[in-house]
């Protein structure tokens, strides 16, 4: 076997392992069943590569890698400085849309991190293989402890300032509540006294009977009664003393009528 043969044999065959171990770090995939999509964060919260896409909860896909870009803007001009490539599997590629949703999580309290994918609206349009799409950057939970010490050192230092006065707010709330309880009893047992049980119900029936009585003066014959009345006293208001004991005599009615 000639020498330059065998160099040839040792070549392919170093090639065949390079391209074996690529396949099988997914460097290369010829028969690839996978598309990729960009996500941007400016915080990545743990996220690493190779960790888990999900969609709905089901693993589709992984992160690839995850590079610095500091001099990327999107379309309206905010900063966005890292780029999250993942591959989702084809048979998951139609749920995401354009209105999808891209979340970091976390699996449990103290699990790995992955990246959920919240499905769009089937009106919406799908992405294309290699797009860019701009993620819900996770909290910092760092920083939301840190606002918290901060928060919690000013309401200590507020309450030690103001000791005295918080003491007098809580006495009086407690002086409040106290009354309130004991007005609450009264009540509960002045509704059970027979007396006072019977007294509500016959100022109950009073009203009852008061409005009655008023709702007939409002009628029109209560206004026609009222209208003769008046025209009676009317009359009668020119009339003294002799006149009517004069008409008294005259009637035949005897009478000692003193004015």
């Amino acid at each position: 076997m000639k020498a330059e043969f065998k160099v040839g044999l040792l070549f392919l065959g170093s090639m065949s392992l390079v391209i074996g171990f690529a396949y099988v770090m997914g460097v290369i995939n010829p028969f690839s069943n996978t598309n990729t999509l960009n996500i941007r964060y400016n915080y990545a919260g743990g996220l690493e590569d190779g960790s888990p896409v999900r969609v709905m909860g089901i693993k589709v896909g992984k992160v690839r890698r995850i590079e610095f870009e500091p001099g990327f803007k999107e379309n309206n001009g905010e900063e966005v400085k890292l780029r999250v490539e993942i591959e989702v599997e084809k048979k998951a590629w139609a749920t995401m849309r354009k209105d999808s949703k891209f979340f970091i999580n976390l699996a449990g309290v103290i699990g790995e991190k992955f990246l959920e994918i919240s499905p769009g609206s089937l009106s919406a349009e799908e992405f294309a293989p290699g797009d860019s799409v701009r993620g819900e950057d996770p909290p910092r939970i760092d920083q939301l402890i840190s606002q918290s010490y901060g928060l919690a050192g000013k309401i200590i230092e507020l309450v030690n300032k103001n000791e005295g006065s918080v003491s007098n707010v809580i006495l009086q709330l407690d002086k409040l509540t106290t009354n309130f309880n004991k007005t609450l009893v009264l009540l509960d047992k002045t509704s059970q006294n027979k007396d006072i049980a019977r007294l509500i119900d016959n100022a109950v029936k009073i009203s009852d009977d008061l409005a009655y009585l008023t709702s007939n003066l409002r009628s029109k014959k209560a206004e026609d009664t009222y209208a003769l009345v008046q025209r009676l006293l009317f009359r009668l208001d020119p009339l003294d003393g002799p006149v009517i004991k004069k008409f008294f005599q005259e009637e035949g009615v005897r009478a000692h009528v003193g004015f």
